[in-house]
């Protein structure tokens, strides 16, 4: 595989999730949350704010947290972002009270509103239910080594 791979459907998208075994047991390194022209106006001249902005959301995950070349990570770029959650139980039962970053499953499925060529992406974090979503209509994966 390269070290950058755009999808744009389910099958590119779970294709590249198998080469990362889908991202199980990996430790989530940084969740970043872009907005872009953020400065629109609506009909009225009135400031949209980020309701109207160019959504991105860039999740890092650490693909080798437990081998001693544990610096190699993936940045995975969602594109063109209609919505995101980060949902967590009202009890969390992981370590220290918190999640633990690492990824226990990652699924995605085809978003049916409102024509279903949207990407939902969604994944779980090993302890606490705490659940990560997306619905987007690209995802950029670019492999990294520092």
């Amino acid at each position: 595989m390269n070290d950058r791979f755009e999808a744009t459907n389910i099958d590119e998208v779970d294709e590249v999730l198998k080469h990362f075994n889908h991202f199980h047991d990996d430790h989530v390194a940084g969740i970043e949350i872009k907005f872009e022209n953020y400065k629109a106006l609506d009909d009225d001249d009135a400031s949209t704010g980020i309701r109207n902005a160019d959504k991105t959301v860039i999740l890092t995950v650490n693909t080798y947290p437990y081998r001693k070349a544990h610096n190699q990570f993936v940045h995975v770029e969602f594109k063109d972002v209609q919505s995101f959650e980060m949902l967590s139980p009202l009890a969390d039962h992981g370590p220290k009270g918190g999640p633990t970053w690492g990824t226990l499953n990652t699924c995605t499925m085809p978003e049916p509103v409102p024509d279903g060529t949207d990407i939902k992406w969604e994944f779980e974090f090993i302890c606490g239910g705490t659940k990560f979503l997306v619905i987007c209509s690209k995802i950029v994966f670019l492999k990294q080594v520092s």
